[in-house]
């Protein structure tokens, strides 16, 4: 047995916070008869556990969790959320970052705040207002298993994976050799495809939020690289890909979203690197209200449920970051655009 102490120096921990994980559950050493605290071997195990957890920054209700369940389900659900919740805050972190970068680089001109920094400043705080508001609206956790299944069956509403095969090795086709980026990979059925072409699974990376969705991915492509991120945080560095491909997942960004999602697309993209969309878009607001006019109720109120883009605003977005754009139609629904970094 060994007193509180020992197990102190031995972890390096202040005793308080032995006391503190006592207090809350996390550990439950046995009491002499002098009334002092005995930690067995088992504790200190246990206690070794809760730093390690401590140091990748879980909560202490989070711990408590994992320490009484550590069965893979719980594992993955706490794993996951510290992953999200990280990831996030690095985010934020590096756009405040650079802000104040750039602000300091100004002020060593001026000696003064002057209208253009507190400028920068309030775009940035909007920039972070918008990003923590992103969640997953539409609970993909819950529909991945039927998913596959779901979207062959014809309904009364848009029809937009009527093609989905020919869509599926369209987008394929368009993508560069080299390290691919694939966001909103859902079930994997374009990673399966692009796999099928040729592309090495060790240089696919697929991204999504939802858990379950991963999980059908890896079925399907078993040696690719998952992670788990959203159009707004991206978790990957600077320049890490030739190829950023999504397809069937950029209309549940709004619009404002769209503009941060291609930022952030740009940020991981490598110098000549090139960005694919592949969705139902329209060419611009004009045709949008043609074909509005044109529907079913049930189609017009599948439109309002989603963020379907404009081709011509979004290829503007594109354009501002440098890019050459085209689009191509795959059929009566689906468009592709292809984003090339602008060679001059």
């Amino acid at each position: 047995m060994y007193t509180i102490k020992q197990v102190s120096e031995r972890l390096k921990i202040n005793p308080n916070a032995l006391r503190f994980y006592e207090e809350k559950g996390l550990v439950n050493p046995c009491r002499g008869e002098n009334g002092y605290r005995d930690y067995s071997v088992e504790d200190i195990s246990r206690l070794e556990i809760i730093v390690l957890y401590r140091k990748m920054g879980f909560s202490i209700e989070a711990i408590g969790k994992l320490v009484q369940d550590n069965r893979n389900r719980e594992l993955l659900n706490q794993f996951v959320a510290q992953y999200s919740i990280l990831n996030h805050h690095i985010h934020t972190m590096c756009t405040v970052r650079e802000t104040l970068g750039k602000c300091v680089e100004e002020l060593l001109d001026k000696s003064v705040l002057n209208s253009h920094i507190l400028e920068r400043m309030e775009q940035t705080a909007e920039i972070i207002a918008i990003s923590e508001e992103w969640e997953d609206k539409w609970d993909f956790d819950s529909w991945a298993e039927n998913y596959d299944t779901d979207i062959r069956k014809k309904g009364s509403g848009l029809d937009f994976y009527h093609n989905y095969n020919r869509v599926l090795s369209t987008t394929a086709n368009a993508i560069l050799s080299g390290k691919v980026v694939e966001i909103g990979i859902g079930t994997g059925n374009l990673a399966k495809a692009a796999l099928e072409k040729g592309f090495l699974p060790e240089n696919y990376i697929g991204i999504d939020q939802s858990v379950n969705m991963l999980k059908e991915a890896r079925k399907k492509c078993p040696d690719i690289i998952l992670r788990i991120g959203d159009f707004l945080h991206l978790p990957l560095e600077n320049s890490t890909c030739d190829s950023i491909v999504t397809s069937y997942a950029f209309h549940h960004c709004t619009h404002e979203e769209k503009v941060l999602a291609i930022s952030e697309m740009n940020r991981i993209l490598k110098g000549q690197g090139r960005i694919i969309i592949t969705d139902l878009m329209f060419t611009d607001s004009s045709n949008r209200r043609r074909y509005e006019e044109a529907c079913t109720e049930a189609e017009r109120e599948d439109l309002k449920d989603e963020y379907f883009g404009n081709i011509d605003e979004m290829e503007a977005m594109l354009s501002s970051h440098g890019f050459c754009c085209i689009h191509k139609r795959i059929d009566d629904l689906i468009w592709m655009i292809v984003a090339d970094r602008d060679k001059k």
